[in-house]
């Protein structure tokens, strides 16, 4: 019978044999420092099916603590051909289409289409329309 500061480790490799490793208490273990042995960075996952991702991004994140040391992006999981569907249309029929750039927040998309039309037009608008396009990008 083992004590309570034995464990029994089985690997998964079969040929292997099952060995008693000691682990020690907190509090025998002191201040123990690592010596000279560096702690690798280590690697995560995040996206597309984390919450904050929403399905439209995947990061390798490379760290180092809490640093970020490195990033690999992996960009278009949701790509639908927009700017191909949108072409051959005028500038009122392309809007609905920013709806499925970001579903989380489609006024935002469609806000920032239609100042950079107006903008290339050079038009004017009353201050009480750009208020309440402003007021419906926060809220969505």
């Amino acid at each position: 019978m083992m004590s309570s500061t034995e464990v029994d480790t089985v690997t998964a490799d079969p040929v292997r044999q099952t060995r008693r490793v000691e682990v020690g208490v907190l509090g025998e273990m002191g201040d123990q420092s690592l010596g000279d042995e560096a702690i690798r960075n280590y690697t995560i996952n995040f996206g597309p099916q984390h919450p904050a991702a929403h399905g439209v991004l995947r990061l390798i994140l490379e760290l180092d603590g809490e640093i970020v040391e490195r990033v690999d992006p992996h960009i278009g999981l949701l790509h639908r051909g927009t700017e191909k569907l949108m072409e051959y249309k005028t500038y009122a029929q392309a809007i609905p289409y920013l709806d499925r750039l970001d579903y989380c927040s489609p006024m935002c998309m469609e806000h920032s289409f239609v100042l950079a039309i107006e903008k290339l037009m050079g038009l004017e608008i009353p201050p009480r329309a750009q208020y309440i396009r402003v007021l419906m990008a926060e809220l969505t």
